[in-house]
């Protein structure tokens, strides 16, 4: 089973991410803001990151920079607060199946 890691500091978001990527079979784990993403990093096997345009301490790109340092092969995803759930959950699925990178 593929692992993902949504990092969002609004929790409504996060969960409603983590709710639709469960949905279709993955495991989920949640981060709160980029240091506990980077704590999870280390933790954790993770085939995808789901990261927020938007957060506080730092900008989406570092924490994509930094991911990909500590984990060269994980696929990141950057969502805006706009972009379609729906969009975001298929990227993640094709990723998995190997069909397309981030």
């Amino acid at each position: 089973m593929s692992s993902i890691l949504v990092v969002n500091e609004i929790s409504t978001e996060r969960e409603e991410i983590a709710r639709a990527l469960e949905a279709e079979g993955f495991t989920v784990v949640q981060a709160s803001s980029a240091a506990e993403a980077v704590r999870e990093i280390w933790g954790g096997s993770f085939t995808v990151a789901v990261i927020p345009t938007l957060l506080t301490g730092t900008t989406s790109s570092a924490l994509q920079k930094q991911l990909d340092q500590m984990a060269p092969e994980l696929e990141t995803i950057i969502h805006g607060k706009n972009d379609e759930l729906s969009v975001l959950v298929r990227k993640a699925i094709k990723i998995r199946d190997g069909e397309a990178a981030a």
